[in-house]
């Protein structure tokens, strides 16, 4: 069983509670204005995508107000010195409502959320002491759409900075003021040097085995105009995040060296007999693998106007590998040609045609006649030929005789 005094504690608290919640209004603020400051406390880097802008951190958000309202004696209640109050932060799933708040809150909230901020932070209550002073701290994970700074240098952009707008909605800075808590700011950080890191407080706080810690943060408040609002002052606390990436030989070993091998094996082809008709086909292979490494990129990079270090090295190493291929094109080309014009027949035709036209004297059209002619003769036996020569391939391979062409018809037909 309890003692007695125990048991007057407790009624003593109730007591307090309905004395201080009597002819309260949750929704008014103090009349003289609120001096809100806040606390944010970074536990750890959950992860970061940059290809949509998204850093989630694991936070511990801290409000501290005063509120004359919830001023009392301690003497009058049994030396009670402070009191918990409910904050209704959060929707009930069951009926839809969100839940009534028993004591004034701030109207306090990051701009730049990816999610309400109401959704992401557990519920808490509030801590009252007696001379009305109100501390407010509540667990969860921010959804931060972030702006980077750093990000074109990628994958060497060792240092990412995000910032974070944190301000009232509702409330300007007449009825509420906002400023730093214990400097504003808390964080399990890690020293500019890579072989020492800063003492933890908590055994589950701070990473290990990931690609981000937290290298920095600072805060500091600014007062804003809106024009919706005329000339009142919006006190908003600007808050730069700044991490650290960590797995800088990963995106070596799968970024960096896979294209730059592309592009030397490449260039090797040059070194390649046109008689190996591998050739054209290595080339066309390079090419395939270099647009399979785009695709890889594009899932960690986001699409945007600005231009990145990354875009510009693959966009050369695909170059690089688009002329070895023309390179080797047109050497099998010239290897394996055997026309006296490196022009096709429709294209030379019409230039003697020209030259006929433009001739002078019956010696000039008779020689220019002459070549046509025998470049006529010229395609129509080199094409004979190539059809005698697939004609006995295909013989070959089949071990029959194949009825004569058209072409062989009329040249028997010609001797006979």
């Amino acid at each position: 069983m309890l003692p007695f005094a125990a048991f007057a504690a407790i009624k003593s608290s109730k007591d307090l509670r309905h004395d201080l919640l009597d002819g309260y209004d949750p929704l008014v603020p103090p009349t003289a204005g609120a001096d809100v400051l806040v606390n944010l406390r970074v536990f750890k880097v959950v992860g970061v995508s940059a290809a949509s802008s998204h850093m989630l951190l694991k936070v511990w958000f801290r409000q501290s107000w005063t509120d004359p309202r919830l001023v009392w004696s301690p003497g009058d209640y049994d030396n009670v010195t402070s009191a918990y109050f409910r904050a209704a932060s959060r929707y009930d799933g069951a009926s839809n409502n969100r839940g009534v708040n028993e004591i004034w809150l701030p109207d306090i909230r990051p701009y730049n959320l990816g999610e309400g901020f109401e959704d992401t932070l557990q519920p808490s209550d509030v801590l009252v002491n007696h001379t009305g002073g109100a501390f407010w701290s509540r667990p969860g994970v921010m959804d931060v759409l972030c702006k980077f700074d750093g990000l074109a240098r990628f994958p060497f952009d060792h240092k990412l900075t995000c910032p974070i707008d944190v301000g009232g909605w509702m409330l300007d800075g007449q009825r509420q003021r906002v400023g730093l808590l214990d400097g504003g700011y808390e964080g399990d950080f890690v020293e500019d040097d890579v072989d020492s890191s800063a003492t933890l407080v908590e055994a589950s706080a701070g990473s290990s085995f990931t690609e981000w810690d937290l290298l920095s943060l600072s805060a500091v408040v600014r007062n804003l105009t809106y024009v919706c609002c005329g000339d009142d002052p919006w006190p908003v606390i600007l808050y730069e995040v700044t991490i650290r990436r960590n797995a800088s030989f990963f995106y070596f070993y799968v970024l960096i060296f896979p294209p730059t091998t592309l592009a030397i094996l490449a260039i090797s082809v040059f070194f390649v007999s046109p008689a190996v008709g591998e050739r054209l086909s290595f080339g066309v292979t390079l090419v395939v693998a270099s647009q399979f490494g785009k695709l890889v990129v594009m899932q960690l990079m986001p699409i945007c106007s600005e231009l990145l270090w990354v875009d510009v090295f693959l966009l050369i190493n695909e170059l690089v590998t688009l002329l070895s291929l023309l390179e080797s094109t047109l050497v099998l080309f010239l290897h394996h040609y055997e026309s006296d014009s490196l022009l096709p027949s429709w294209l030379a035709a019409p230039r003697i045609l020209r030259s006929l036209a433009a001739c002078e004297t019956a010696d000039e059209r008779e020689s220019v006649l002459t070549l046509l002619f025998t470049r006529i003769r010229h395609a129509a036996e080199t094409a004979v030929a190539a059809e005698k020569k697939a004609r006995r391939e295909l013989e070959a391979a089949a071990g029959t005789s194949l009825p004569p062409s058209d072409s062989e018809g009329e040249e028997e037909g010609e001797g006979a």
